[in-house]
């Protein structure tokens, strides 16, 4: 009986606090912070389209719903809004999912045609965490 305690205490220990930022994404914080990224909105298509592309571990699959929500809401706001897919919008995003929407961006592979779009759409989160952290 007394094992059967310390193997049930071990387990959760080991298994109550697995962080899914050790595969790479980061969990959703307490009190979260958000940017302001400003992109156009065929560039927002684009990142939800090049995230529909990858492969993504089980233990990812809350932050890539999460992070295409989020680009997905922007999307039919600015569709709202009666926004052009060239014009540029600016949307609120947690920081955790700007940082879940890098680092499976990363994971990617994509045409050298497309490697314009892609430094586009990294330079927007990467501003809007800039313009951020200078608050």
């Amino acid at each position: 009986m007394k094992n059967m305690m310390i193997a049930a205490f071990v387990a959760v220990l080991l298994f109550g606090s697995f962080d899914v930022s050790a595969q790479g994404l980061t969990p959703a914080a307490q009190t979260p912070t958000f940017i302001k990224p400003k992109m156009k909105v065929n560039d927002i298509r684009a990142s939800i389209q090049f995230l529909g592309g990858i492969e993504i571990r089980g233990t990812e699959v809350d932050a890539y719903l999460d992070t295409r929500k989020v680009l997905a809401d922007a999307v039919e706001a600015a569709t709202k809004a009666g926004k052009k897919d060239d014009e540029a919008v600016t949307f609120d995003m947690k920081i955790e999912q700007a940082q879940n929407m890098f680092t499976l961006m990363q994971r990617g592979s994509l045409k050298g045609a497309e490697a314009d779009k892609f430094k586009e759409i990294i330079s927007a989160l990467q501003d809007a965490v800039k313009a951020a952290q200078g608050k």
